[in-house]
């Protein structure tokens, strides 16, 4: 049961991320996936390996419950992105920071968060990233620094060209602070006119042009050796990223002009993901912005049917037994690596048949059963490293119900937090 090819820390990272709050880490999710290879088999295949090599774009929507696997999924998404060669951006949606309404700030935030697909990467490093990285790594990895202005062509907004333009001539002439200017405008942010004209750049990125920028970011990251770029927005709240009915037509407006886009050649590359709680947030309504997603929206992603659109985690075709059985083998594996320890066989899985069997007792719970699971099966195998007898039925009920209460609070201090 060991798991002795994973190193000891990011087991120990992983077993406190997920016995917090039963939130996935940003890294070594692939030691605890269950029941989703199908799905990211046919992503890889039809997708990555296919039609995006092609220059075509496509986009998918993740659904499934509060807690119920759509942030993991993303992340497993990523990592096969990074091993097929592209840049990534996981953005996660919020009404104060990042609502989907204002496209110019999904934007900044896009940028802000590129990560290369480096062979090499530490997951203990997770700020190794942004378009300066990017930038950065582009023009190392050009062996004649004299032709790296060539490879970079004119892209849809004339201010993006010469943006890049203006930071790579900066990175080769070793000038940090003038890089970091353009920098700063690359990403969104305010640049002093005078700078802007200077090189050569006449917009400011805002609400009127954030579409073109996105635009042209994927065409950049496209045309210098990437098979292209991912972008994995999370609405991680029970509700969308927007505050009234009028945001909330501008950003289903926005949603529906991003997947009209996809499949012609002004987003080479790419691929979306737009993982949300429930469609009928998006659904729900009257009116033509609304018809006109439904329409786009209706179709379901399966092996069968790989150009469907929804892609639902509460139905990824596996047995909710078996997979909470798997699921929790392969934590009791990455407890006992982090660990360095072995829980004894017997009363492990007394213990997880038990905790099993709660949970599909509590599956109704509008808090994901799912989440409650692994909260609970991580305190289990604490208290078995401690202790002599497996865990009974009764106090399996009782852990699942300390986590409900938990679990709750948390959520509610969280929504308050961003009520105010």
């Amino acid at each position: 049961m060991q798991n002795d090819g994973l190193d000891p820390n990011l087991a120990k990272a992983i077993i406190h991320k997920l016995g917090s709050f039963g939130t996935p880490p940003e890294f070594g999710i692939e030691h605890f996936s269950v029941g989703v290879e199908n799905y990211l088999r046919v992503i890889e295949d039809e997708y990555l390996k296919g039609i995006l090599k092609f220059n075509l774009s496509s986009f998918k929507l993740i659904t499934g419950n509060y807690g119920g696997g759509k942030t993991h999924f993303l992340y497993l998404v990523r990592d096969i992105g990074w091993r097929n060669n592209y840049v990534t951006s996981y953005v996660t949606l919020s009404p104060t920071e990042c609502p989907f309404d204002r496209l110019e700030l999904v934007y900044k935030k896009v940028v802000q968060n590129l990560r290369t697909p480096v062979s090499d990467r530490l997951w203990d490093q997770p700020w190794d990233l942004g378009i300066d990285v990017l930038l950065k790594h582009w023009v190392g990895t050009v062996s004649e620094g004299g032709n790296i202005l060539s490879q970079i062509r004119s892209y849809e907004s004339s201010s993006f060209t010469n943006g890049v333009k203006a930071a790579v001539m900066n990175l080769l002439a070793d000038n940090e602070e003038g890089f970091q200017e353009v920098v700063q405008w690359l990403k969104g942010e305010e640049l002093p006119r005078e700078l802007r004209l200077s090189y050569r750049i006449s917009e400011r990125i805002d609400r009127s042009n954030a579409f073109r920028m996105l635009r042209s970011l994927v065409q950049f990251v496209n045309s210098i050796g990437y098979a292209g770029l991912l972008l994995l927005f999370d609405e991680a709240e029970r509700g969308m990223s927007i505050s009234s009915a009028r945001d909330k037509r501008r950003a289903l407006d926005n949603l529906r002009q991003l997947i009209d886009e996809c499949g012609n050649a002004r987003l080479p590359g790419a691929m979306f993901f737009y993982a949300i709680p429930d469609e009928n947030l998006l659904l729900e309504g009257s009116g033509g912005v609304y018809e006109a997603l439904k329409q786009r929206l209706r179709s379901s992603f399966t092996r069968i049917n790989p150009m469907g659109v929804k892609i639902n985690m509460e139905d990824i075709g596996t047995n909710t037994r078996d997979f909470l059985g798997e699921l929790g083998a392969r934590l009791a594996a990455i407890f006992e690596a982090a660990y360095e320890c072995r829980l004894e066989p017997g009363r492990r899985n007394e213990s997880l048949k038990n905790m099993v069997e709660t949970a599909l007792e509590f599956q109704t719970l509008d808090v994901s059963y799912r989440r409650i699971f692994v909260v609970g099966v991580i305190e289990i195998f604490h208290r078995l490293k401690a202790q002599t007898a497996a865990i009974s039925k009764e106090e399996a009920r009782e852990i699942f119900r300390s986590k409900v209460r938990m679990l709750t609070e948390a959520e509610r201090a969280e929504v308050e937090s961003e009520e105010f």
